[in-house]
């Protein structure tokens, strides 16, 4: 069940409680006044820097040029559900259920990542500014890949633990 959408109409969609932290550090990160905006947008091309945001929520913030679909892989997780903001820049993201595809790397427990072999039947779509992407254990999803052509990409990752989610 990946979702995508606009980051001020999806924090109305989410009103868990655990879930206001995700929005509150979005909100920030998308502030061009805030340090969390600033820190990102210092970081140098090729930057993917993870940071706390709670004991068990944590962002990957980073900085990098899109790149040839060839050379990305599809990916998925088992622990975390991924949200992905763009700050600025173009990605061109794809999604496919975990049901219709082959695992080309086994799951790696310590990276909480399975990759999958490359496919061409995966839904695509554009994200831009402040568009936000979310990931489900069966969600695969492809990141990195450019849209028309390589450029520079501000974005920020949470990795939000499923087990919290579920909780309510």
């Amino acid at each position: 069940m990946a979702i995508i959408g606009n980051l001020h109409k999806l924090e109305k969609f989410f009103n868990k409680k655990d879930l206001e932290i995700v929005f509150n550090y979005f909100k920030e990160a998308i502030d061009t006044n805030s340090d969390i905006h600033k820190r990102i947008c210092n970081l140098p091309a090729g930057s993917f820097e993870k940071v706390n945001i709670t004991e068990e929520i944590s962002a990957l913030e980073q900085v990098f040029y899109t790149k040839n679909r060839e050379d990305c892989f599809i990916e998925s997780h088992k622990k975390y559900i991924d949200f992905q903001l763009i700050l600025s820049g173009n990605e061109q993201m794809e999604y496919i259920d975990i049901n219709k595809l082959e695992i080309e790397n086994s799951y790696n427990d310590k990276k909480d990542l399975i990759i999958y072999k490359l496919v061409d039947n995966t839904s695509k779509f554009l994200l831009q500014e402040n568009d936000l992407a979310i990931f489900f254990p069966d969600d695969a999803h492809i990141g990195l890949p450019k849209y028309k052509e390589s450029e520079l990409v501000y974005k920020t990752v949470i990795k939000f633990p499923v087990d919290l989610y579920n909780e309510y």
